[in-house]
């Protein structure tokens, strides 16, 4: 990925290398030029997403009948999801998702709806109000538009939300319908979609299936924990640099976030001492299918001369 962004950016032809990449955890070239990454990832990975490596070797082998040498795919796991392990949840699961892969072409990306439902309890009949716990609770205004009563709606079944604002308004719409049918002290479920992102590699990407994500206790809105993490990956990254011998340097962090935009990333560079970065040429957030730019480059080695 970082490799066709950038061969898009900049305007030239960037590979992944299989040359030992070390001391650096991986090597692009550009011509003659090298190109050194470091990656790593905005939570603890000494603590890996119980079930993705198990989910990936499913999921791989359903997408096998591919050529050995067509790019993989990717699924985004959103934050605070708890992959399941029994059944029929995680059969359900693997299916819903090897059948959103199929068709996707090299560097596409798409959202495929997931089935949850939440909870939604009438509290009284006096008011106009939804408590939301859970995503939805950046829209629990919309959502209280036209009730009739106090409600309360746990929406922590649902963990990303979908990108068209018309989606979204199916999901405020069912919640609000089933609560015109609810009497004070009843309870409803209201069945609504989660929305997960995945994606292909670009054309050059390795095959197979990877399941990208962060354990469910992780709080990408923590940014304590982000600007921690951040300034781990600037340290080790420069460390890379002195040992190592490239023309241009960069630090892929790795987040798990429902959407990029929610990132923290950005705003932990600008709390850093300039010192800490400085011998580090860009730094790139990855998530969510997606790669944004939060450090940019000062200068760049093909650059001409003035």
């Amino acid at each position: 990925m970082l490799a066709a962004w950038m061969s898009t950016r900049y305007y030239r032809t960037f590979h992944a290398s299989d040359e030992e990449a070390a001391p650096f955890d991986a090597l692009l070239t550009q011509r003659e030029r090298r190109i050194g990454v470091t990656v790593g990832a905005l939570w603890d990975e000494e603590q890996p997403l119980a079930g993705a490596r198990e989910l990936a070797r499913l999921l791989s082998s359903d997408v096998a009948d591919a050529s050995a040498d067509d790019p993989g795919y990717v699924i985004w796991v959103p934050p605070g999801v708890l992959l399941p392990t029994e059944e029929p949840r995680r059969s359900n699961l693997r299916l819903a998702l090897a059948h959103g892969l199929n068709g996707l072409e090299p560097a596409e990306r798409r959202e495929i709806r997931l089935p949850v439902t939440l909870k939604l309890a009438k509290i009284q009949d006096d008011g106009q109000y939804v408590s939301v716990t859970g995503v939805l609770s950046r829209e629990w205004t919309r959502i209280s538009e036209g009730v009739n009563g106090a409600y309360h709606l746990d929406s922590r079944a649902l963990h990303r939300l979908p990108d068209e604002s018309a989606e979204l308004e199916i999901i405020v719409s069912r919640v609000r319908d089933r609560a015109a049918l609810l009497n004070a002290e009843e309870v409803t479920d209201v069945d609504v979609h989660d929305y997960w992102r995945v994606s292909r590699l670009p054309v050059g990407g390795p095959s197979g299936v990877t399941v990208l994500g962060a354990p469910p206790e992780t709080d990408p809105a923590d940014g304590t924990l982000v600007r921690r993490f951040f300034r781990g990956h600037v340290a080790r990254a420069v460390e890379q640099r002195t040992a190592g011998d490239a023309e241009l340097v960069v630090l892929v962090l790795v987040g798990a976030l429902g959407h990029i935009a929610d990132e923290l990333a950005t705003a932990a560079l600008r709390g850093m001492n300039p010192a800490a970065y400085g011998a580090l040429d860009l730094v790139v957030l990855v998530a969510d299918g997606e790669i944004r730019q939060v450090l940019q480059p000062r200068s760049l080695p093909w650059a001409q001369p003035r």
